[in-house]
C-alpha cells in the first residue's frame, strides 16, 4: 500500500513538471517589432521555418524579404504563396519607402513639398498592402490597399487610388477630386 502511494506521488510529480515544461515549450518572444521564437530546448530558432514563418541567422523572423530557400514572407513574417506569380511578384516591387515631392490640383497648379511626408509600403500575407503615412517621421494614418490590376490599388478605408510606376520609382496617390501627390522612391533608409 506505502509502495503504491510512492507511486502515486511520484506520477503526479512527473505530471505536473511535463506541464510545466510543455507550457513553456516553443513559444514566441517580441522585443519591439522584432519576433523570436524559443525552442521546447530553450534555445532560439535560426535560420529555420517555424510553421509559415522564418527566423533568419539572427533569430528575428524575417518580414517583406525572400528566404534563403526561396519563398516570400509578407509584412506580418508569414509565408505569401505564390509570391513569384504574376501581379503578386509585381506587389513585391513596391515595397518601400517613398517621400512627398509634389502636389498637383485639378486646376494644374502645383505645390511642392514643404515638409517630410513619406509613405511606407509593405505586403501582407493575404497581398494586400499596408502603408503607413509618416510626416516629420511621426507615424500618422495607415491604409490597407486591394488589388486593382497592374501596379494600380485602392485603399479600402478611404478609396485613394494608388498608382505605382516602377520605371520612375513613383507613387502617386489620387483622391476623388482627381488631386494628385506625387511621391519619389527612396532608396535608402
Amino acid at each position: 500500500m506505502k509502495l503504491k502511494k510512492v507511486l502515486a506521488a511520484g506520477i503526479a510529480s512527473l505530471m505536473i513538471v511535463g506541464s510545466a515544461m510543455t507550457a513553456v515549450a516553443g513559444q514566441w518572444m517580441g522585443f519591439g517589432t522584432t519576433w523570436y521564437f524559443v525552442k521546447d530546448n530553450g534555445t532560439f530558432a535560426a535560420n529555420e521555418w517555424v510553421g509559415h514563418y522564418y527566423l533568419g541567422p539572427t533569430g528575428a523572423m524575417l518580414t517583406n524579404t525572400w528566404t534563403p530557400d526561396g519563398y516570400f514572407v509578407g509584412a506580418d513574417g508569414k509565408w505569401i504563396p505564390n509570391a513569384e506569380s504574376g501581379d503578386v511578384h509585381n506587389s513585391l516591387a513596391h515595397i518601400g519607402t517613398y517621400q512627398w515631392t509634389y502636389t498637383k490640383y485639378t486646376n494644374g497648379s502645383i505645390i511642392y513639398a514643404n515638409y517630410v511626408d513619406t509613405r511606407e509600403v509593405s505586403i501582407n500575407a493575404d497581398k494586400t498592402l499596408t502603408v503607413i503615412q509618416r510626416q516629420n517621421g511621426i507615424g500618422g494614418a495607415v491604409s490597407q490597399l486591394t488589388f486593382e490590376g497592374t501596379n494600380e490599388y485602392i485603399s479600402v478605408i478611404n478609396g485613394l487610388k494608388y498608382n505605382f510606376y516602377p520605371i520612375t520609382g513613383e507613387l502617386v496617390v489620387t483622391d476623388a477630386q482627381g488631386t494628385e501627390m506625387h511621391y519619389a522612391r527612396k532608396m535608402f533608409g
